[in-house]
C-alpha cells in the first residue's frame, strides 16, 4: 500500500480517471474543483473532492493542510490560467508536479477527411477569418472565450452548457437569446449536424479538445453538412503526459526517489545525533 495522498487539479473526464487510477495503485487522491458541479460529477466517481476556486497560494495551502505527497494537473488542455496556478502550487509547497492531459488531434483517413480545417493559433485570429468571410458560423469555444467575436461584430449562434453561470457570461456579452444553443454533451455526429442546420451556420469555429472533447464528431459534421472549419489549435505543453500508465510510472518514480532521499537524511542526521552524544559521554566518564 502506498499510502501516500496525491492533490489532482480535477474538472475534466480525464481528471476523474486519473483519479480512480491513482486510486487503484493505492495512493490516496483528492480532486481539486472549481464548482459545486464538479464537485458532484467527482463525487458520483466516488472521488474526494476540495471546491473552491483558487489561486497557486489556495493550492499550495490546501495541498499542505493535506499531507499531499505531489500535484498532479489534469486541468482542461485549454484552461492555461489553471495550469499556471497549478505549477506555482507546486513550486510554493515544494512537491512535484506532473501535467496530464488528453492528447491533442491527429488527423486520420477517415475524420475530416474533406477540406482541412483552417487551424489558427488564438481566439483572436479565428474572429478575424470570420471577419474576412462574413459566413454564419456555429461556435463551440465555451463561453469565456466569445468575446473576441462579440467585439468583431460577426454573425454567430454560440453553443454553450446549459448552466446559469454559461447563460450570464452570454446575456453580459449582449449574445441574443435566439442565438444560443444549449445542450449537454456528449454530441453525436447527427447532432452536430442538426446544430449547423438549425442556426444557418456554414462554418464551424472549434478547438482542438482532441477525442475526448467530441472534436472528431464536430468534423466529421461539418464535412458532411459542407461546412468550412476554423479549429484553434490547442496551446503547446511540452511536458504533457498523454497516456496514464506513464503518469503513473513517473509519479512512483519520483515519490520513490523522494522517499530515498528522505530516508538517507533520516541515516545522516540519526548517525550525527550518536557522535554528539558519545562526545558529550566523554567528558563526565
Amino acid at each position: 500500500m502506498i499510502n501516500q495522498t496525491i492533490y489532482l487539479i480535477g474538472g475534466t473526464t480525464e481528471a476523474n480517471q486519473a483519479a480512480r487510477r491513482l486510486q487503484e495503485q493505492g495512493y490516496r487522491v483528492i480532486v481539486s474543483v472549481a464548482t459545486p458541479l464538479g464537485a458532484s460529477v467527482a463525487a458520483a466517481a466516488g472521488l474526494k473532492t476540495d471546491t473552491g476556486r483558487k489561486d497557486s497560494g489556495g493550492m499550495a495551502a490546501s495541498a499542505a493542510s493535506l499531507d499531499c505527497a505531489a500535484i498532479v494537473d489534469c486541468s482542461h488542455p485549454f484552461a492555461r490560467e489553471a495550469s499556471e496556478q497549478a505549477r506555482l502550487a507546486a513550486d510554493i509547497a515544494g512537491l512535484p508536479y506532473f501535467r496530464s492531459s488528453r492528447p491533442p488531434w491527429k488527423q486520420t483517413a477517415n475524420i475530416g477527411a474533406g477540406s482541412p480545417p483552417d487551424t489558427v493559433d488564438s481566439f483572436d485570429e479565428a474572429a478575424s477569418r470570420l471577419r474576412e468571410s462574413g459566413a454564419r458560423s456555429l461556435l463551440t469555444l465555451g463561453t469565456r472565450n466569445l468575446e473576441p467575436f462579440v467585439q468583431a461584430g460577426l454573425d454567430f449562434a454560440a453553443r454553450i452548457l446549459p448552466l446559469s453561470e454559461s447563460f450570464e457570461d452570454c446575456l453580459r456579452l449582449g449574445i441574443k437569446p435566439q442565438n444560443i444553443i444549449a445542450v449537454w454533451p456528449p454530441f453525436s455526429v447527427d447532432f452536430n449536424r442538426a446544430c449547423l442546420r438549425q442556426c444557418g451556420a456554414s462554418t464551424l469555429v472549434t478547438k482542438d479538445s482532441g477525442r475526448e472533447g467530441g472534436l472528431e464528431e464536430k468534423l466529421k459534421a461539418a464535412e458532411l453538412e459542407g461546412a468550412a472549419v476554423i479549429l484553434v489549435r490547442r496551446p503547446g505543453e511540452p511536458d504533457a503526459i498523454h497516456d496514464l500508465d506513464v503518469l503513473v510510472s513517473r509519479l512512483n518514480a519520483s515519490l520513490a526517489s523522494e522517499g530515498s532521499r528522505d530516508a538517507s537524511a533520516g541515516i545522516t542526521d540519526s548517525a550525527g545525533c550518536i557522535e554528539v552524544a558519545a562526545d558529550r559521554a566523554v567528558p563526565g566518564a
